[in-house]
């Protein structure tokens, strides 16, 4: 009996990046079919899709690159499920007010309809603008963080996720992000299995679970909040050495629970969660360049427990230290005696969210 296919709607749009949409759609179009081809067996295709423009005709995308659409957005039918490409680094601006709306109302309609909605970097504000972020969590390339925090304050945002799915809306970090986001729509649809395949298929990971490992702030100035601001440059200058919040609040002539209240509000993370943050990624830089075991590492950047670190370390970055420095480190960062052991320690550990302390 043949599989029914899964009908998929991808929107790029001028001015956005092709490979959000391409990628995904190479991906998608790929599940069911290079697992079973490379094993010598008929394949089995396991979505139908279109890629779409708002008007139908081709999208003027960065870097030079023209891409045909196969449909005008209204026209694509009922979807099972819809990604929104990235609209570029200007994405948040709206270009034409009515085709916007128009976007937004297919986008609320297909949603209605039991679609599942997807968007992966700027294309994620998209999905705000259609009132789908309202209450949910949501993921964006972690430079865009402060600005959808800002423009939808409904939303629940998470940028140290690499991909979010909640109540069948799907966000996604950075523009390279999408392939993590089509592996898991893959999952989502075909299971596991088929995902795992085609992953092995492809030459791919299966989606990481953080991107603030590629991130060196996930906080920014866009608040407006000048006592905040300070405090942050305090942090962000010298992590390791970061006072308590109350250190940190006399610096600025605030109360402890003002400064609380006021960095909360402002960044969407406390101060504890920020030094930590900020910690974690001079601890990276710190493996990446310098031939520093991993419990020097630690020390450098303020923690003495070791454990403790490692567990942050992952719930921040989704990898462990050692594992880190094998994906990212310069030639040179060689692992100081006692990694590989941490390593191999550390793989298969139960992450633990840790106690809440800087």
């Amino acid at each position: 009996m043949a599989t029914r296919l899964v009908p998929a709607v991808l929107l790029i749009r001028d001015g956005g990046f092709a490979s959000a949409v391409v990628g995904p759609a190479e991906i998608l179009r790929m599940a069911g079919v290079a697992p079973r081809v490379l094993a010598g067996r008929p394949a089995r295709p396991r979505f139908r899709v279109t890629i779409a423009s708002p008007s139908g005709g081709p999208a003027a995308c960065v870097g030079g690159l023209t891409v045909p659409a196969e449909a005008a957005l209204a026209d694509t039918g009922v979807p099972d499920l819809v990604l929104v490409g990235s609209s570029g680094i200007a994405g948040m601006a709206i270009a034409d007010a009515d085709t916007d709306a128009a976007i937004s109302g297919w986008l609320r309609a297909a949603y209605d309809g039991g679609a599942v909605i997807a968007g992966v970097c700027s294309g994620v504000f998209q999905l705000g603008r259609a009132g789908l972020l309202d209450g949910r969590r949501a993921t964006t390339h972690w430079a865009f963080a402060d600005e959808l925090r800002r423009m939808f304050p409904a939303a629940d945002v998470r940028p140290a996720r690499m991909v979010l799915d909640e109540d069948r809306i799907v966000t996604a970090g950075g523009v390279n992000a999408a392939s993590d986001l089509a592996l898991h729509l893959v999952e989502r649809f075909c299971g596991r299995d088929e995902a795992r395949d085609l992953a092995n298929a492809l030459v791919l990971d299966l989606p990481r679970a953080a991107q603030s490992g590629y991130a060196g702030w996930l906080g920014g100035a866009a608040h407006g909040d000048d006592a905040v601001m300070r405090v942050q440059r305090v942090i962000a200058e010298r992590p390791e050495a970061a006072a308590g919040v109350e250190g940190l609040a006399a610096s600025v002539g605030l109360s402890p629970r003002s400064l609380a209240r006021r960095f909360r509000a402002a960044t969407g993370e406390t101060v504890v969660e920020c030094v930590q943050r900020l910690r974690v990624a001079r601890a990276r830089e710190l493996l990446e360049v310098e031939r520093l075991s991993v419990e020097q590492v630690a020390r450098r950047v303020g923690y003495e427990d070791l454990a403790f670190f490692r567990r942050l370390f992952r719930k921040y970055t989704g990898l462990t230290p050692s594992g880190h420095r094998q994906r990212f480190g310069r030639p040179g960062a060689v692992a100081a005696r006692g990694d590989a052991r941490a390593a191999a320690a550390n793989q298969s550990g139960t992450v633990v969210t840790p106690q809440i302390v800087p």
